[in-house]
């Protein structure tokens, strides 16, 4: 019930303002509903009322003045027949019909796995789940006592709020990827409309959009519990909203602005461009989108940096996964980062050296057949252009083949795979980044906006690599910039033969990506990836041989701890915690300090502890002396067992 009634509210919200665009009133709607789900959670926390009751009661209020809002505005519809014109468009053009319709099956197939495959993603397991499962079994947002990793605590919310929200609202976690999922659907929206914005066709603007839709990267986060594409939608819609022009917009476009940083504090580097494209709309929309962007972290933004203050005297909090990969600004470091990030870039997915080799040769007798062509109806100037339009985007997987290389040393060299966190945007992702800012820098430099979208990326991996040490998973937070960029893709579009050149190298992009996801592969050799248990779906996992220890011991776990016990927890940084909670969290689970994990276990009415075998492996002796039995679960973990537990029941309190 309170999905429902925080569904309906945002719609009505959305509906009242009135807005002049459809796509503008969809992204209201779903910041509308991003704002409700994470101001509700965040005021019911204290009175840990995070239950369906609470959150159903808390929608329940929150309808009622969208209701009286929509009221007051004279109930006006969404403007769904808006939509009529630019879709009679797409669907008259093969190629741009052919495209969204290659995005919908990519959709569709990444929403069956968000659905139906068991999380794997190893950040998810450690931090983004976890804080979620202790925030569920706490009624609320918390400091989490003795948390294993201090990210469960210091990094920004949002995202994972919208988890919660799921997770209480419907009793069951199998939604835990949706808020990732429909944060693609958000982005994508905001791609077309802000294409549209630019001046671009329906057409064009269809494509671009779908064409992002089939970067590597883009898909594979999207069935994941992880935060990239949440933050990526504030930004890309705050884009397109203040590129809409209207007072309204532009308040919305700064709320997505506060909204973005309660999610991932890097969203934060692309303040600039955003702050450009406001001004390009006049003083005062700068001074209303500046006020949507206070809202925005009053409501829901700001309290994870207030929380962390509260604990730690520092709004950033003590900064473990921030200050180790954190450095002075340097010249050569500065530049030295930026090349391994733009190293990084170059991803040929999983495409085999033969489809490569196919898709090269298309691309070579497609560029002569055109070049022949162009030269019998124009000049030089423009047969050189119809020809790089058409073969650069077959071209293209041989070229970023040509730029991967072995690093030395420094940073250690990653195989380029169809993982969540190290693939990039695969081929056509790395020529489209590169040559759209490009071309717009010489076809536009009169639109300040469209120069500012072009600059997106740039300007993010200078600030990104002035504080941040490079590391093997720093991929994934170019999903900003890249959403940012993408309204120019539209420049790849020049001509049909172009676009279905484009079209056939992204289609076989998306289509292997997908099929051979490493966590979720359609041939994996234990089913189909949505046939699969939770330990079925580990031995999946493609970090051997970490993968099976986990999945074994998940299976030791499971055999020996009844369901609803109180389980203590003493672990590394980097453990999975959040499998210990079970099938939908039906254990207790108390985190312990290492140094008092009998006492605490005693405080915490604890049947069952759970111990690493890594540095905590000697806290197992305290509960040996004590009379508890330890057995291995596999080679993993190890479950200290009590001598007067009892089979489940309510734990005392947190230690």
């Amino acid at each position: 019930m309170a999905l429902a009634l925080a569904i309906l509210s945002a719609l009505l919200v959305a509906a009242a303002l009135r807005l002049p665009s459809l796509v503008s009133t969809a992204l209201a709607a779903y910041l509308a509903l991003a704002a409700n789900m994470a101001f509700a959670t965040w005021a019911l926390s204290p009175f840990r009322e995070v239950r369906a009751s609470g959150l159903a009661l808390a929608e329940a209020v929150l309808l009622l003045g969208a209701l009286a809002l929509w009221w007051w505005r004279g109930r006006p519809g969404l403007g769904l027949r808006r939509a009529a014109v630019p879709l009679g468009l797409i669907a008259r053009d093969p190629i741009a019909a052919s495209f969204v319709a290659v995005a919908a099956v990519a959709l569709g197939y990444e929403l069956l796995l968000a659905l139906g495959v068991p999380p794997t993603n190893w950040d998810s397991l450690t931090y983004h789940l976890a804080r979620v499962a202790a925030w569920k079994q706490h009624d609320g947002i918390y400091w989490i006592p003795n948390a294993p990793t201090a990210r469960m605590n210091e990094f920004q919310p949002l995202a994972e709020q919208e988890i919660l929200f799921l997770f209480v609202a419907t009793g069951t976690t199998v939604l835990y990827a949706l808020p990732q999922y429909v944060g693609e659907l958000a982005i994508l929206a905001a791609v077309y409309g802000a294409s549209r914005r630019l001046g671009f066709g329906a057409r064009a603007s269809a494509c671009s959009a779908a064409l992002l839709a089939t970067f590597s990267l883009v898909a594979l986060e999207a069935t994941t519990a992880q935060n990239d594409l949440v933050s990526a939608s504030f930004s890309i819609s705050a884009a397109c909203l203040l590129l809409g022009g209207g007072s309204l917009e532009a308040v919305l476009g700064g709320l997505a602005v506060g909204l973005g940083i309660g999610a991932k504090l890097t969203t934060a580097l692309v303040l600039p461009v955003l702050v450009w494209l406001a001004w390009s709309a006049g003083r005062r929309n700068l001074k209303l989108a500046l006020g949507g962007g206070l809202f925005g972290l009053a409501a829901a933004g700001i309290w994870g940096f207030v929380l962390n203050l509260a604990h730690t005297g520092n709004p950033l909090g003590h900064g473990q996964g921030r200050v180790e990969n954190t450095v002075s600004p340097s010249l050569f470091g500065t530049v030295r980062t930026v090349a391994h990030l733009v190293d990084r870039l170059a991803d040929v997915s999983v495409l085999s050296h033969g489809a490569i080799a196919a898709l090269a040769a298309a691309g070579v007798a497609a560029g002569v057949v055109t070049a022949i062509r162009s030269r019998r109806t124009g000049g030089r100037r423009r047969a050189l252009l119809a020809t790089g339009a058409v073969a650069l985007p077959l071209l293209a997987p041989a070229l970023v083949l040509a730029m991967t290389h072995i690093p030395a040393g420094d940073p250690p060299f990653v195989e380029r795979s169809a993982n969540e966190d190290y693939a990039a945007f695969g081929p056509l992702g790395t020529l489209a980044l590169i040559v759209a800012p490009i071309a717009t820098l010489f076809a536009a430099r009169r639109d300040r906006r469209q120069l500012a979208l072009a600059l997106a990326l740039p300007s993010y991996l200078v600030l990104l690599a002035l504080y941040a040490k490079y590391n093997i998973w720093i991929t994934r937070f170019l999903i900003v910039p890249a959403a940012l960029t993408a309204p120019l893709f539209c420049r790849l579009f020049a001509s049909r033969l172009a676009a279905a050149a484009v079209l056939l190298v992204a289609s076989v992009t998306v289509g292997v990506t997908l099929a051979h996801d490493a966590t979720k592969p359609l041939d994996g050799r234990l089913g189909r990836p949505w046939e699969l248990t939770q330990t079925e779906a580990l031995r999946e996992f493609p970090a051997e041989p970490t993968g099976r220890w986990v999945a074994a011991s998940l299976a030791a776990y499971d055999r020996l701890v009844p369901r609803d016990a109180c389980v203590g927890a003493v672990l590394d940084p980097d453990e999975p915690s959040y499998l210990l909670w079970g099938p939908n969290l039906r254990h207790h689970i108390v985190f312990l300090s290492s140094l008092t994990a009998l006492q605490g276990a005693y405080a915490s009415g604890l049947g069952y502890v759970v111990i690493d075998t890594g540095a905590n492996a000697p806290v197992a002796g305290q509960f040996t002396r004590a009379g508890w039995s330890v057995r291995p679960l596999a080679t993993y973990w190890q479950l200290a067992i009590s001598p007067r537990r009892s089979p489940g029941g309510a734990c005392g309190s947190q230690a």
